[in-house]
């Protein structure tokens, strides 16, 4: 579907939907409809800077994952050199795969239907009876693999289809002050521990990703049993307190919970802590020793939760990263991206704890997960219904807000922690690609 043919609802639906975030007010329409979908793999997903991979990864030279931008496969390897490189994951001959695992190691990819033979940086170095065939003169420079721009921030690897798209430090926007609580603690990073886990799911993207842009109003609802079972050092009735903040104009938010009566920087170990002081700034560590979790989206579709947790109920727990990417693969359909982040720093025993409590909350099948996923099928099955399209959702929370004057970090911070300042600006964000014809 060309972006300059759409029905004249949707044009009407696109231009008057700014008015309708500002008041408060969100169209139902949009969480599952097929024209609303392409529209946002053909003016979203194609200028964006979408999360492919982290560096650690790729590790070494020619190792390689298969990631996706929207529905463009890409190939993410370490070159010979040690570089970072990103192409199309499709032979310049005739369009055919030409890597067809998830994950590996090689110098070269070969296209299993005529041959062509590519080094791992993009170039095309064999094509078969050359001479023969092509007489010598095919210009292999001109047939390389399609490179995605790429640019990297604290060990995560961003693409984008866009070659005019701002840089990616100007698109982060000054977010960077909070991926730090991710990403950097500790002077060697953070790595991913153990492989990812995806699956499909028939849910909407963007009711995932607002969800961890703030959403703390659903937390002693949806999950309340963690409450009541003694996983979350806190009764639930302190849900409220805290901070969102969001960098305006850019969609990037975050919610940070806070517990009255914590001690610092709850659920690290001590020697963590001491080397959190090493790297982070003044500002950061003065929010996020306050922390208690952390629940943020990088715009469109790159989302992060870090918390303490507990694997036996009344104990103190330790702090677990998820990191996750709401792949769009269809109208009301993702595939589900979910990573283990723990700090480098760390000791092997505090890594492995980390672990087994990120898969026990955030798993494929943890328990956490299994909440918002039911919540979020059901809603974006009734998004899709006759009835349910015409309508609104409310988001008036925070309507009037005033930003915080002595906040420590940019963007803006507004306080309790449940309101819904950041998910209007992520919508509005999503507007100014979506509902633009260029």
């Amino acid at each position: 579907m060309s972006t300059s043919v759409i029905s004249a609802e949707t044009r009407r639906l696109l231009a008057d939907m700014r008015a309708r975030i500002e008041s408060g007010r969100v169209p139902a329409r949009i969480f599952n409809d097929e024209e609303i979908y392409r529209l946002e793999r053909d003016r979203l997903f194609k200028k964006a800077w979408i999360f492919l991979a982290h560096e650690s990864e790729i590790p070494k030279p020619g190792d390689y994952v298969t990631r996706y931008i929207s529905d463009n496969n890409i190939i993410v390897a370490r070159d010979e050199h040690g570089q970072i490189q990103a192409h199309l994951n499709m032979c310049r001959h005739r369009g055919n795969q030409i890597c067809k695992s998830e994950m590996g190691n090689a110098s070269h990819f070969r296209c299993s239907y005529h041959g062509w033979v590519y080094k791992n940086s993009g170039e095309l170095i064999g094509v078969p009876y050359f001479k023969e065939a092509y007489e010598g003169k095919l210009d292999r420079r001109e047939w390389a693999l399609v490179k995605v721009r790429t640019d990297t921030y604290g060990g995560l690897i961003f693409g984008t289809l866009d070659p005019q798209a701002p840089s990616l430090e100007e698109y982060l926007g000054g977010f960077q002050f909070y991926l730090d609580i991710y990403l950097k603690q500790g002077p060697n990073g953070a790595e991913v521990y153990g492989p990812p886990d995806h699956w499909v799911a028939k849910t909407d993207w963007k009711i995932c990703a607002e969800n961890f842009a703030g959403d703390g109003y659903h937390t002693p609802v949806a999950h309340q049993f963690g409450f009541h079972l003694g996983y979350f050092p806190s009764s639930g009735a302190s849900h409220n307190q805290g901070w969102a903040v969001h960098i305006p104009g850019k969609g990037h938010g975050i919610g940070l919970g806070h517990t009255p009566g914590m001690p610092p920087f709850f659920g690290y170990p001590p020697d963590l802590v001491e080397k959190m002081k090493q790297t982070l700034s003044p500002g950061q560590l003065e929010v996020f020793s306050k922390t208690r979790t952390a629940v943020a989206t990088v715009f469109p579709n790159l989302s992060f939760l870090i918390q303490p947790f507990s694997r036996v109920p009344g104990e103190p727990g330790v702090r677990f990263c998820t990191m996750r990417l709401w792949h769009p693969i269809g109208p009301g359909q993702i595939q589900m991206w979910s990573w283990c982040l723990v700090p480098k720093d760390a000791s092997p025993e505090y890594k492995e704890e980390a672990y087994k409590a990120y898969t026990l909350a955030f798993g494929q099948a943890g328990t956490f997960e299994q909440d918002d996923f039911e919540n979020w099928t059901n809603l974006t099955q009734q998004a899709g219904s006759s009835l349910v399209r015409d309508l609104d959702f409310p988001y008036p929370m925070g309507l009037n807000a005033k930003p915080l004057e002595d906040w420590p970090g940019p963007g803006f911070a507004v306080s309790p922690y449940v309101t819904e300042t950041n998910f209007r600006n992520l919508w509005l964000t999503w507007l100014d690609y979506v509902g633009r014809e260029d």
